[in-house]
């Protein structure tokens, strides 16, 4: 049975994912217990680098040090292909804890692309394995009063960025927000595609957050972020999705636009579809910035992104301002997305 950490309310057991959360927000904070599973298997299988000192860590080594030849970590070890850190979001297919069941990922899942379905299945059971000869969920929920406490103080930071957003971006609120602490990487934060994980989620805009080594007064660990660049910039990745997807053919009559930067290349974005991508979250980050935040503030993040090589993000974010979020001149994203597809046409010509 899944615990639960909601604003709110401390903890709600659900029995599956397909009952609905009761909250009093648009916000829920947990530590998935699906994904801290995959995150010790690859932690243990040399497959998730992390160089983040923590008590927690700690607590990962001894408990769990003993099963490095478990056979789920042995599989893990001897993968012969990239094994990326946010691997650990297939934990989204776990559900019914401490009786574990996997639900199929779907076919878009590019895991399944990189793996193979029939190599990915038998990892992720394995894993199940693994959760069950290691008592997981002992040692799951005996940190339950770490988990709320890290919650606490990160939804202290996020509410309001959180409730701009929503105002303003998800103004239906039809999206429910589920942030996933993962104190066991320390590689970043990123949306997870609900399309790619596991449909039953497809209500929700997920994003999995790391920890970077922070501590609160009292010394304790703590999770923070640019909370502002990281609602905004996240949570429109998460909803354009499907309207990129939409759009496809549109956005990619523009791919004559595509920069030639050894700074995008860093980045791995090395094609017009990546690169649209990413400009539409930085570009509202910033128009959002511009509106609400200092002119210090904009004005950093804004350089930061053009120094990156999103040379458009400029343009593309002084429209959004202007026509969607200083004043509504249209009534919807969806609306909006042909302007600035338009915009984009005529700075080629």
């Amino acid at each position: 049975m899944r615990r639960i950490f909601t604003i709110g309310l401390l903890f709600l057991q659900l029995s599956a994912f397909s009952q609905q959360p009761v909250h009093d927000s648009n916000l829920t904070i947990q530590v998935n217990e699906g994904i801290e599973l995959l995150s010790v298997v690859q932690y243990l299988g040399g497959h998730l680098p992390n160089n983040t000192p923590s008590p927690f860590k700690n607590d990962i080594r001894r408990y769990f040090g003993s099963y490095r030849m478990h056979p789920a970590v042995m599989m893990m070890f001897n993968f012969d292909f990239t094994v990326y850190p946010d691997m650990v979001e297939n934990g989204l297919a776990y559900d019914g804890f401490p009786d574990i069941k996997m639900h199929p990922l779907p076919d878009s899942s590019l895991w399944l692309q990189l793996a193979g379905r029939d190599t990915l299945n038998k990892y992720l059971r394995l894993c199940m394995q693994f959760y069950r000869d290691t008592h997981f969920h002992t040692f799951y929920l005996a940190h339950q009063p770490m988990f709320a406490q890290w919650a606490s103080g990160l939804r202290d930071s996020i509410e309001e960025p959180i409730r701009i957003f929503d105002s303003l971006i998800n103004s239906r609120r039809d999206k429910h927000w589920l942030v996933l602490m993962d104190p066991l990487n320390d590689w970043g934060a990123h949306t997870i595609m609900a399309r790619n994980a596991n449909e039953r989620y497809r209500d929700y805009f997920i994003y999995q957050l790391g920890y970077f080594g922070d501590k609160d007064a009292a010394g304790h660990m703590a999770f923070t972020a640019d909370l502002y660049n990281f609602a905004w910039h996240e949570g429109t990745h998460a909803f354009t999705d499907s309207l990129l997807i939409r759009d496809s053919v549109a956005i990619d009559s523009l791919s004559a636009l595509m920069p030639n930067s050894p700074r995008l290349k860093d980045q791995n974005i090395n094609d017009w579809a990546h690169y649209f991508n990413e400009l539409i979250p930085r570009a509202v980050s910033i128009a959002l910035h511009r509106q609400f935040r200092p002119a210090s503030a904009y004005q950093r993040l804004l350089n930061s992104e053009e120094r990156q090589g999103f040379v458009h993000v400029k343009v593309v974010s002084d429209l959004i301002y202007a026509d969607f979020i200083h004043q509504r001149k249209v009534n919807s994203f969806e609306e909006l997305l042909p302007l600035i597809l338009d915009l984009l046409k005529n700075q080629r010509s």
